[in-house]
């Protein structure tokens, strides 16, 4: 029965959808084909009266609704009957579906978090925001209370930013090394090099959840691949105990190292199948020139390789410090974080602590817009030095 029941809603959405996307398309027609027939006011009037009766049979209904109803059929009517006139309507009614689809995903979720994080929405105002709809407006109090109030119950904002920054460097330094090792040697095998980078490419291509937590089972203290390995060199190596290297428990004792070795066994793949892309587009006739000039391997890697593979790397490096900084599976999945140790956490699991163990609506929301104002950065800085480097 659940299977049928979920079957039934599924295409409840397949045909909600595709009623949707019917409905867009015949306004736009009638208001880009009819715009010069002297009867257009009418097609004007039943749009509305339409719209009105739509959200009335999907208890939606609201003044304010209706208000942004009335304001967009008088701004696009009279777009349709002074600009387009006509012109080239069909690229705008094959765009305009999706557009509307990724407005309201993105755009409306995006204002409405701006929205929340200058309000007060928590445990004890949900219920009259609930019943009323209004929420107390303190400006930018949950934006100071982010940098003075700690997110969690011992770390601090700064504590949590140093951490995410090492744990962000760290893993893309890492990615980049290991995956630029990978492709190197990749690039050098003549035979089974699609084998090899099949199995490479394994950890990247199989679903997260798993390898995580397959993974985060190698590091038991107890029965964990790492701490057996430790085992059996310590019954090999006796004097490596001298030296201090025994087993360890990782996940309680050291459980940001834990996610970071995790996290970089992740990400190597994808940057080694960046880079290897990269790598396979550099002529090889500037390395037989190099050769015949008695260049050395290294004086070949640091001349010719690594100034033709920056422009592959550069967003690589890009991309990953976006993905790792805002990674919160790997340390969710490794620690369980409902509530659990604030040692492993960074800045995106902080919060989503703050929000869905803490209930701090607001201050998660202002959380977010903080996070996104660094990342926007990050991005800014990449888009000048990429400029420069043109």
């Amino acid at each position: 029965m659940d299977y049928i029941s979920t079957t039934g809603e599924v295409l409840f959405f397949i045909i909600a959808v595709i009623f949707s996307v019917l409905i867009i398309e015949i306004y736009l027609y009638l208001h880009f084909k009819l715009y010069d027939k002297k009867y257009y006011f009418i097609i004007s009037l039943l749009s509305f009266i339409s719209f009105y009766l739509i959200i009335r049979a999907i208890n939606i209904y609201n003044p304010k609704v209706l208000t942004f109803a009335i304001i967009w059929e008088v701004l696009f009517s009279y777009l349709c009957v002074y600009k387009v006139k006509g012109k080239n309507y069909i690229p705008y009614m094959l765009v305009s579906p999706a557009f509307i689809g990724l407005a309201l995903l993105l755009m409306y979720p995006f204002i409405f978090e701006v929205y929340l994080s200058f309000t007060d929405l928590k445990l004890t105002t949900i219920m009259k925001w609930k019943q009323t709809g209004m929420l107390p407006f303190v400006g930018i109090k949950q934006y100071i209370n982010v940098f003075r109030l700690p997110p969690l119950s011992e770390t601090t904002f700064w504590q949590l930013f140093v951490r995410t920054v090492v744990w962000t460097f760290s893993n893309v330094f890492f990615h980049i090394l290991g995956g630029f090792i990978l492709a190197l040697m990749l690039i050098e095998i003549n035979k089974f090099k699609g084998i090899y980078r099949t199995f490479l490419v394994i950890p990247w291509a199989m679903p997260q959840v798993v390898a995580v937590l397959s993974l985060r089972g190698e590091f038991h203290s107890e029965y964990g691949f790492v701490n057996l390995m430790i085992k059996k060199l310590l019954s090999i190596f006796p004097f490596l105990s001298n030296l201090g290297i025994s087993p360890v428990n990782w996940l309680s004792d050291y459980p940001l190292l834990t996610c970071t070795l995790i996290n970089i066994w992740l990400g190597i793949p994808f940057m080694m199948v960046v880079i290897l892309g990269g790598l396979q587009s550099i002529s090889k006739s500037y390395y037989d020139a190099a050769s015949i000039d008695g260049a050395t391997y290294f004086q070949k890697l640091k001349y010719i390789t690594l100034p033709l593979i920056k422009p592959v790397i550069l967003p690589a490096v890009t991309l990953g410090t976006i993905w790792t900084f805002n990674n919160i599976n790997v340390i969710y999945l490794v620690t369980g974080q409902a509530g659990g140790t604030e040692r492993a956490d960074i800045l995106v699991s902080a919060l989503y602590k703050a929000a869905f163990v803490y209930n701090r609506y607001s201050y998660s929301a202002a959380f977010a817009m903080i996070i996104f104002v660094i990342l926007f950065l990050i991005t800014t800085l990449y888009s000048k030095t990429i400029k420069v480097e043109q």
